[in-house]
């Protein structure tokens, strides 16, 4: 996966032009490396890497999303008649969205740690 290619699309998924992207350029570093850890023993990564930087950007974005939900921005403003109002509730949901559609496009890619199957046990 090309940092450069996961930045640019983080850049569209998350709204912003390239420079603004540039200080999470770390983030995205992070989401490649996390993705990669998560890959199948014997899954070519070079022949698959733009499904996966795809994967990595979404990841990224979602990462994003919950650090701007944190820093405890402006949420509203009113200028005059002009309200605007920020849900980050929805955005967190919409940036969860798109990372769990990401992730399940590059399932067949990826060990599934999230799934445990159990026996229960008779009392």
């Amino acid at each position: 996966m090309n940092i450069q290619e996961v930045l640019e699309r983080f850049s569209i998924i998350a709204g912003l032009k390239t420079d603004q992207a540039a200080p999470w350029a770390a983030l995205c570093s992070e989401s490649i490396e996390e993705i990669t850890s998560h890959v199948k023993e014997g899954i070519d990564t070079e022949s698959n890497s733009r499904r996966l930087g795809a994967a990595a950007a979404a990841l990224a974005f979602y990462k994003y999303a919950l650090y701007r939900a944190s820093s405890g921005g402006l949420e509203s403003f009113k200028a005059g008649d002009v309200s605007v109002k920020s849900d980050t509730k929805a955005s967190l949901q919409i940036a969860f969205a798109v990372w769990r559609d990401a992730r399940s496009s590059v399932s067949d890619l990826l060990n599934d740690e999230e799934f445990v199957f159990e026996r229960i046990g008779s009392v």
